[in-house]
């Protein structure tokens, strides 16, 4: 399970491991305005304006440092560097929960020789559950290869234009094997801000690749090749 803070990573699912507990419970808490308007008795709610908080704790085991100095410095270092506060967001098996706003209420730290395990506990609002996209669910640090993928234009699953792109960051890279030119080769695609035109003739220019998905204002971004 992956867990963010703002740009502060909590939880990654690799190396920063957050316990899950079998047994435990979890209280949603609603504030909705009621208002008793002066021609009516009974009052009168406005649940589409209602604010729902979630108090949540995450139990996350760092890494093992270097030494116990090293460990105790962590200690330190990782509660100051957590933000107080941001959009919280939880992903985990294709399923994206995100909280308009969270803050830290408290961080607990339990050392353990050159391991430390930190207790974050926030409160969360306003949680909306979404569920990303292909490219939003894998990791922006690694290369991707999409092999699948098997033309530039035409849309769908099978196109690099069919591909989810608005809930993806720029500077996402992915591999693909199609055909450019007329020959059949590997290459690299980089998302990019921007406005550029698709352009599938390498003699006129730049490989460039407009997502069916793009909007002005909303999703300008474009695939562009990267040098061979």
């Amino acid at each position: 399970m992956k867990v963010t803070l703002a740009d502060f990573v909590i939880a990654n699912g690799y190396d920063r491991t957050l316990s899950i507990l079998s047994e435990g419970h979890l209280d949603l808490t609603q504030q909705t305005q009621v208002v008793t308007l002066s021609r009516d008795d009974a009052p009168t709610a406005f649940p589409e304006h209602a604010v729902r908080s979630l108090p949540l704790h995450y139990s996350v085991c760092f890494p093992p440092c270097d030494s116990l100095e090293d460990a105790m410095m962590q200690s330190r270092t990782v509660p100051v560097t957590c933000p107080q506060g941001g959009v919280l967001v939880e992903e985990h098996a294709g399923v994206r929960v995100t909280y308009a706003q969270a803050w830290v209420t408290a961080i607990r730290v339990q050392r353990m020789g050159v391991t430390n395990r930190f207790e974050f506990s926030l409160m969360a609002t306003r949680p909306d559950i979404a569920t990303p996209s292909p490219l939003a669910l894998m990791n922006i640090n690694e290369v991707a290869n999409l092999y699948a993928i098997t033309g530039l234009t035409g849309g769908g699953a099978t196109k690099l234009d069919g591909l989810v792109t608005a809930d993806v960051l720029p500077g996402f890279q992915m591999d693909v094997f199609v055909s450019i030119g007329a020959l059949n080769q590997l290459a690299t695609f980089r998302l990019y801000e921007g406005t550029d035109a698709t352009n599938t003739d390498p003699d006129s220019g730049p490989v460039i690749v407009r997502p069916a998905d793009y909007a002005t204002t909303t999703n300008e971004k474009v695939w562009k090749r990267l040098d061979a």
